[in-house]
């Protein structure tokens, strides 16, 4: 049953509605880039670091964004080896375009439920993100 709940999440967080922005399509992987990315920028291994993935892959992922007009990239001042990935105007605004996208529409999911349902369904799914988020301690082979 919650592995299910999981799956049909997956519809919640890339809403069509929320991939259009300033008339620019972006993915999913743009909005993770940008959600956390300071305004005088990132390396690429720095945000690799900070989504948990490999290099490769935030390479990949800093190269939609680019494609969508929400970052540029630019020789890190710090690192000759390092590319500097900085969010522009309209990378800037997405992150909050988009939070503000996700509440409206769970303000509309839970508008028939009561006080103490929203509560009981925030701090599970709390711990729930908590916990998931530090990462499996044994694979299900070790269970």
């Amino acid at each position: 049953m919650i592995d299910r709940a999981l799956m049909s999440l997956r519809r919640f967080i890339t809403a069509p509605r929320l991939l259009e922005h300033q008339e620019r399509s972006v993915d999913l992987s743009t909005l993770l880039v940008l959600d956390g990315l300071p305004s005088q920028g990132e390396s690429v291994r720095e945000i690799s670091e900070r989504l948990d993935v490999a290099p490769s892959t935030a390479s990949r992922f800093v190269t939609r964004a680019e494609h969508a007009g929400m970052v540029t990239r630019s020789p890190s001042g710090r690192d000759a080896r390092a590319i500097l990935v900085t969010p522009t105007r309209a990378g800037s605004a997405l992150p909050a375009h988009a939070a503000d996208y996700r509440l409206t529409h769970l303000a509309f999911i839970v508008d028939d439920w009561d006080n103490d349902d929203v509560h009981v369904l925030a701090h599970a799914l709390t711990r729930f993100a908590t916990k998931a988020a530090r990462g499996p301690q044994s694979t299900p082979a070790d269970l």
